[in-house]
């Protein structure tokens, strides 16, 4: 039962992701990352001209975009 509602939970929120009306604000989070990480890949993106923070973003986004 709980593998069911965890799909229909992740369905869901694949709806809202692909275009459904959002019904709640952008969740702040926090999480440590080693700093010459982070500072890497702040500079990177600086080199993109991107907030890193969106990028972060599309990385998610393109993760739960793929197929297994």
């Amino acid at each position: 039962m709980k593998d069911t509602t965890k799909q229909i939970e992740w369905l869901e929120a694949m709806r809202e992701l692909n275009g459904a009306k959002k019904v709640e604000k952008a969740k702040l989070i926090s999480m440590k990352i080693d700093p010459v990480l982070l500072n890497a890949f702040k500079l990177k993106c600086e080199l993109e001209n991107r907030p890193y923070t969106t990028k972060i973003k599309e990385l998610m986004q393109d993760y739960l975009a793929q197929s297994d």
